[in-house]
């Protein structure tokens, strides 16, 4: 097997006289080109060589953008990636680049087919979900020019899609106990609880147990959050930042409503004995197995439907939870501990519920000045 190399205006390129096709005798080649000198391209024509001649070589050539997702999810994602970032990574993959993207070959795909695809997207999906497809496949083109499988990053002309800010929903607090109430006897009634009271994430809630609650103290820690994936319900011990792995300290409705499914979980575990699977979870099916979270989100729409409340989604209940504690003048250092944020984090999402607060103490301010203003003045007098 021999090769050669040529100029090409200012780069050069080599070209590999591949074995005949067997069957119909067809001379085959291989070429690349770029090179920005002679060396550089020799260099490249030798390594390649030795790779066909060891068996290790790959051709690229026709290869589809299917089969290379398919590749880079064996090779790269599933080996270095955490399970649940791997199935959202598959998933996204699956669904939507391989449908639209996966007939086209990997080494002819333009950054205007890209942009094209982005614009289809954008008609069907939010502009968050548009922006983790595009991390998907920026992370797989990466990788595609890193492993030298296409002679330029096409991402690298693709501008990140920008967010388009949804608007956040809330009730009001009559609405939230209107909720809570239309809530009670459920079987996920638990859930909800946890939800309206301490603005938990869903994953929070339901990875919750029994031993991270101190009910002398009043108080629950969050150590764990559960998630569902397709393959399967995935419990993460180390939840999703730093300020995540919280305390929060509990009021009396929701202590109550803790020990009344304390013995609920009792007599479940009686009921079905051997068969009890225990995880120590709070909130989990009669039988003691997790929760699918997507089963919550429907109780959610249908106990909103029945309370005959404006529908907003099962994580707008933390928001309605952020604006409460803003609204009766927590402190946003405090809530955004109590909700697991950073306190810069919290402020930027919050903000728009600031103003009054900022007038509020623009009012104490004023008072405070005006009687230090006349303390002086009667001491002056006197």
């Amino acid at each position: 097997m021999r090769g050669h190399v040529y100029q090409r205006g200012k780069s050069w390129t080599y070209v590999i006289n591949l074995d005949s096709d067997p069957l119909t005798g067809e001379r085959k080649q291989k070429s690349k080109g770029g090179f920005k000198d002679e060396g550089t391209a020799w260099s490249e024509c030798h390594s390649v060589i030795a790779k066909i001649n060891k068996g290790i070589y790959i051709d690229t050539s026709n290869m589809t953008m299917a089969e290379y997702l398919k590749l880079y999810l064996d090779t790269h994602a599933k080996p270095n990636f955490k399970p649940t970032s791997y199935d959202t990574e598959k998933t996204i993959i699956d669904a939507r680049i391989i449908p639209e993207l996966g007939k086209m070959k990997l080494q002819r795909i333009t950054a205007l087919a890209i942009k094209k695809y982005y614009a289809t997207l954008s008609e069907k999906y939010s502009s968050d979900y548009v922006r983790n497809i595009h991390g998907v496949l920026n992370r797989a083109m990466r990788q595609a020019f890193t492993l030298d499988l296409v002679e330029m990053n096409v991402m690298d002309k693709i501008r990140t899609p920008k967010i388009q800010k949804q608007e956040m929903m809330f009730w009001t607090f009559e609405e939230w106990t209107k909720f809570i109430f239309a809530a009670e006897g459920h079987v996920h009634y638990i859930v909800f609880s946890l939800g309206v009271y301490t603005g938990m994430r869903r994953g929070e809630i339901l990875g919750l147990r029994w031993k991270d609650i101190d009910f002398d103290r009043g108080i629950l820690t969050i150590n764990q959050t559960l998630n569902w994936t397709r393959s399967g319900i995935i419990i993460q011990p180390s939840p999703k930042t730093v300020t995540s792995n919280r305390q929060v300290k509990l009021d009396e409705y929701l202590i109550a409503d803790l020990k009344d499914r304390k013995k609920q979980v009792d007599d479940l575990k009686i009921e079905h004995g051997t068969n009890y699977e225990d995880h120590d979870l709070v909130c989990c099916y009669g039988y003691g197995g997790p929760i699918k979270p997507k089963r919550i989100t429907e109780a959610f729409n249908v106990l909103t439907k029945k309370a005959g409340l404006i529908k907003i989604r099962l994580h707008d209940l933390r928001h309605t939870y952020a604006s409460f504690l803003l609204s009766i003048g927590i402190n946003p250092k405090i809530a955004a501990e109590r909700m697991g944020m950073s306190p810069a984090m919290f402020t930027s999402r919050y903000s728009h519920l600031l103003p009054n607060m900022q007038e509020d103490a623009v009012t104490q301010i004023e008072e405070r000045i005006r009687e230090g203003r006349k303390k002086l003045l009667k001491t002056v007098d006197n």
